[in-house]
């Protein structure tokens, strides 16, 4: 909303606009259900005069950031529950029953590379990847709107070439939590680096299992020594195992010390920048039907779809 009132001076000049403007054009690029060519999006640009449309059409672009942004951490979610669901299976080998299995009258610990075992890794190592790509996106959400300025045209995004790592030295996000790199968030960069460029945390992708007495006691996944949140390094090598860390058990409070920090760093945000709206049911009167339908799926926690037609 903050991002509207920074664009355009009134909810009027907003809903004209967009009341004015192509779905086609405006969100080509951006929808799939936006049919639209790029040569014709080029042409529409080239020989657009409308400096409110360009508003919206920058708008839009920077708003798209957000959205993938919050779709990543839908995906995060639904990744990390379905691998500690998968975890928590009473037998990772769907064909072959415990009791056939060599787990062994005494205690003992194997690994297992089952097809559920595999997909328990694809899930972890694709919330360390994803949270590191939310970051990312953060950044060049914030970043664009930094570089708003009163009474802009332009309407080409700025935050293309950004990454997290840039972060600090966005204006409206210098200061913030995020800023200070927790021990957290360096581990999971330095993970997200290991899934990225040697496949997994570990050399295979595996979960040991610890048995008794022919009994599954417990799961976990290894994940190698680390010190303030590096992975110990020695002589070119980085995968050493002494301090038994099980990946499963301190994932979580990893990931809410990031989400944490990222809240209060967008908190800080949103607290920097003035509100030019001073009565915002001009915003939300102009259509009371959609903001109805809108508050109904927000609390049945369900999509609503828009489909956009000639008439108004």
């Amino acid at each position: 909303m903050k991002s509207l009132q920074l664009l355009f001076e009134s909810a009027d000049q907003f809903w004209n606009t967009l009341e004015g403007s192509d779905f086609n054009i405006i969100h080509a690029g951006l929808d799939s259900e936006a049919l639209c060519s790029r040569d014709k999006f080029n042409e529409s640009v080239l020989g657009m005069t409308d400096n409110e449309t360009k508003r919206l059409l920058y708008y839009y672009s920077i708003r798209h950031y957000n959205h993938v942004a919050q779709n990543i951490v839908n995906h995060i979610i639904v990744s990390l529950g379905d691998a500690y669901a998968a975890l928590a299976v009473p037998n990772l080998y769907e064909n072959v029953p415990l009791d056939l299995q060599l787990t062994g009258e005494r205690e003992t610990y194997r690994n297992t590379v089952s097809p559920l075992g595999c997909r328990i890794w694809t899930n972890l190592n694709f919330c360390i990847e994803k949270i590191v790509s939310f970051l990312d996106f953060s950044t060049k959400y914030i970043t664009d709107l930094s570089n708003i300025k009163p009474g802009m045209t332009s309407w080409k995004s700025k935050a293309s070439d950004v990454s997290f790592g840039k972060w600090k030295h966005v204006p409206l996000a210098k200061g913030t939590p995020l800023c200070e790199l927790s021990d957290e968030l360096r581990l999971i960069m330095s993970l997200r680096d290991e899934t990225v460029h040697n496949g997994t945390i570990d050399h295979f992708s595996r979960v040991y299992e610890h048995a008794s007495a022919g009994k599954v006691i417990r799961r976990f996944v290894l994940m190698p020594d680390y010190q303030r949140g590096r992975l110990l390094t020695a002589g070119g090598r980085k995968r050493f195992y002494s301090q038994d860390n099980h990946l499963n058990a301190i994932l979580p409070d990893i990931l809410s010390k990031i989400f944490t920090d990222t809240l209060t760093s967008l908190d800080q945000i949103d607290e920097k920048i003035t509100p030019r709206w001073d009565d915002l049911k001009a915003y939300e009167e102009r259509y009371p039907e959609i903001f109805a339908a809108l508050k109904i799926a927000e609390e049945e926690n369900v999509f609503m779809k828009f489909i956009p037609n000639d008439k108004k």
